[in-house]
């Protein structure tokens, strides 16, 4: 079982997805729907960033550009530099999900996401248990791999690997990205992973329940 280290909580009220950068943590919240960026030191704002996307739970950068998942409405959001809508796609794998409580099945999209380069990023999508490659100029889907898990959330890729998080397993799973074949795991029973990034040779996640953010160390 991994050590998970406490950091410090979100100033949103439920995180959702994680991406890092040079000066500080992108965090989307999924009920305010804001693109925090917060400082690694103690959580501090650095920028508050109001979204037109609903129930978020993915976020990423490339491009000069912010992408958000907007999981209710199973759109891909392209988001200039102060958070105003760039471009909006449609989510490849878009489906219902039950949480448990059949009455609370809903068609939702993507959670976790991941800039490569010019040409390629990656995209959790939880009802299709698919992680899908696209081609971020035209949204338009390269492949895609299978997670181990039914409820894929957060990713970063890391020398040409994957780590993805599945918030109901409690694991966080190495893949090889070529084939989806599971190369390693880490069990992290709780807090919940939803939204995962890695900075400085440990890897980053939110707790949506807890809005606790913590470290786990990269193997």
């Amino acid at each position: 079982m991994a050590q998970v280290h406490d950091m410090w909580v979100t100033p949103g009220p439920q995180p959702n997805g994680l991406q890092a950068a040079d000066d500080g943590l992108w965090v989307i919240d999924q009920t305010d729907n804001h693109l925090y960026k917060l400082s690694w030191d103690d959580g501090s704002v650095i920028e508050d960033l109001p979204t037109g996307t609903e129930h978020s739970s993915g976020v990423t950068e490339g491009g000069g550009m912010l992408w958000v998942a907007s999981t209710y409405s199973c759109e891909l959001f392209k988001l200039n530099r102060d958070g105003t809508t760039a471009e909006r796609y449609d989510t490849p794998g878009k489906g219902v999900v039950v949480f448990g409580d059949p009455n609370r099945s809903r068609v939702t999209g993507a959670h976790g996401m991941e800039w490569v380069d010019d040409d390629n990023m990656w995209v959790a999508v939880p009802p299709a248990q698919k992680v899908f490659l696209m081609d971020p100029a035209t949204m338009e889907v390269k492949r895609s791999i299978p997670t181990p898990g039914t409820r894929p959330h957060g990713l970063f890729m890391r020398e040409g690997e994957m780590w993805l998080g599945d918030t109901q397993m409690g694991k966080i799973h190495r893949l090889n990205p070529d084939d989806g074949d599971v190369l390693d795991e880490i069990d992290v029973p709780a807090p919940e992973v939803h939204g995962m990034t890695l900075h400085d040779d440990n890897i980053w996640f939110c707790c949506a329940v807890t809005r606790r953010v913590c470290t786990v160390p990269l193997p």
